[in-house]
């Protein structure tokens, strides 16, 4: 009963109010005093409930392919969860010692009491706190303070600062308690020296004595496209801005701020660096390079296989010609849009702005068995049909070569072989129709089904 208490309460209020290190692990130990019983009621047995709690929340914890597939079970029956892989997690384990004191020394109980308070202890297992996505920090605005420059870093609505730093060097930077503006300021002025950001840019203008502006510092087009990709958040939606957004100045200083790339800091010499961030503090050690390998998206390799088996599965219809086959591939797509297509599409079918569209996903369970019946009825109708031996083996080598074209491109843009993102992408396309379309004409065109003695299949 304390488990439980701590569990709803800790989850649901003191995560909110004080979240840290304490009230993470506290979920974690009085979830794993609470599960074994939970378990003993369908195991029979406390001892055998307690080793599956324990080998189970250690492979979650301890491997990212657990935590995926904890995500994946979650969000199938409670809707939209995220679970990370976090070894010190695995501190809270000793509390399965809690557990097993509890069965060798059980209170006497009524029926009534365990009736009520198992539904309840369900719930609150099930029903434990989303986790709150990952989303970059971003140096958002500059303003001049006691002869310095304070930078103030925003929380995740992008707006509202969280910290804030105050510098006189560039180099070194302490924790600013003053009053906060929090407004970008596009321009500044000292010693007859004035700057302005340019938007979309990760660069800065000078205009001295009121002169032409010229570039004072920037970053390429080609190096600022890999830098946007280089801060993923959880959710795509979360992506912060990579650009100049405010800047300020005072003799012999100037600092930009540059959203998740951090902020760059020039001398009175001319000479500029950047500064990253690193948990919401400013530090030279986590500025990204401008030649590290641009990242891209973890999503597009499961996309392009998803489009590879889309193409692969074309392939096959157009040789094999047979209307049930046909049923079977668009049931294969479907299947592999379903375990391929990013989380939050699928999500997007049961909930809108206001709550779940459908009574429960639980009712979408049937999804899992879309692969086994694309497969059944493409194996049947196939065997009907009798296509030639060899369009398999080409069905799956076009799927492997669309998956390759796809993926090369955006390689060679990590390598800095393309210019950018977007040239990758178009190049990407290109590529995986013309495979694609070679690969049906081929089939449509050379897969003659076998010839077949007369039977009972209504085909002509």
């Amino acid at each position: 009963m304390l488990a439980l208490v701590v569990l709803v309460v800790n989850d649901h209020l003191l995560k909110y109010t004080w979240p840290g290190f304490v009230t993470g692990k506290l979920s974690d130990v009085a979830g794993l005093v609470l599960l074994p019983p939970l378990l003993g009621l369908v195991v029979g047995r406390p001892l055998p409930a307690i080793a599956i709690t324990g080998i189970g929340f250690t492979l979650v914890k301890a491997s990212e392919g657990g935590a995926w597939l904890a995500s994946e079970a979650w969000s199938l029956a409670w809707g939209p969860s995220l679970i990370r892989a976090d070894l010190t997690d695995l501190l809270a384990l000793p509390a399965l010692y809690a557990a097993w004191h509890a069965a060798r020394h059980p209170i006497p109980a009524g029926r009534t009491a365990a009736i009520l308070l198992t539904p309840a202890a369900v719930l609150a297992i099930t029903a434990t706190s989303p986790e709150i996505p990952w989303v970059p920090p971003i140096a958002f605005a500059t303003e001049v303070r006691d002869g310095g420059i304070v930078v103030h870093l925003a929380q995740n609505d992008g707006v509202s600062p969280s910290h804030s730093y105050l510098t006189h060097d560039g180099v070194t930077w302490e924790e600013w308690k003053g009053a906060v503006v929090g407004l970008p300021t596009s321009s500044s002025c000292a010693d007859g020296r004035c700057f302005r950001v340019v938007p979309g840019r990760l660069k800065v203008e000078e205009s001295v004595a009121g002169g032409a502006w010229t570039t004072a510092w920037e970053v390429s087009p080609r190096v600022h496209d890999r830098l946007f990709r280089a801060y993923p958040p959880d959710r795509p939606e979360d992506v912060q801005p990579v650009e100049s957004l405010s800047v300020s100045a005072v003799p012999g200083l100037v600092v930009v701020a540059n959203g998740a790339d951090g902020v760059a800091v020039g001398s009175a010499t001319g000479t500029w660096r950047r500064v990253g961030i690193d948990d919401y503090e400013l530090d030279a050690a986590a500025t990204v390079s401008v030649e590290a390998p641009g990242l891209y998206s973890a999503l597009l390799p499961n996309n392009a296989l998803l489009i590879a088996i889309v193409a692969g599965l074309l392939a096959l219809g157009t040789g094999v010609r047979r209307l049930g086959f046909a049923a079977g591939v668009a049931v294969g797509c479907a299947g592999a849009w379903y375990w391929l297509a990013p989380r939050s599409e699928f999500n997007d079918l049961l909930f809108d702005g206001h709550g779940m569209l459908w009574p429960h996903p639980l009712i979408l369970a049937p999804l899992f068995l879309l692969p086994l019946t694309a497969l059944g009825l493409m194996v049947f109708f196939a065997i009907m049909a009798r296509p030639p031996v060899w369009l398999w083996p080409f069905g799956l080598v076009t799927t492997g070569l669309v998956w390759l074209v796809i993926m090369a491109p955006f390689e060679a843009w990590s390598a800095d072989l393309i210019p950018t993102y977007d040239q990758a992408s178009v190049v990407a396309v290109v590529l995986a129709t013309v495979v694609g379309s070679s690969a049906a004409v081929v089939t449509a065109r050379y897969a003659t089904p076998r010839p077949r003695s007369l039977g009972f299949w209504p085909y002509p």
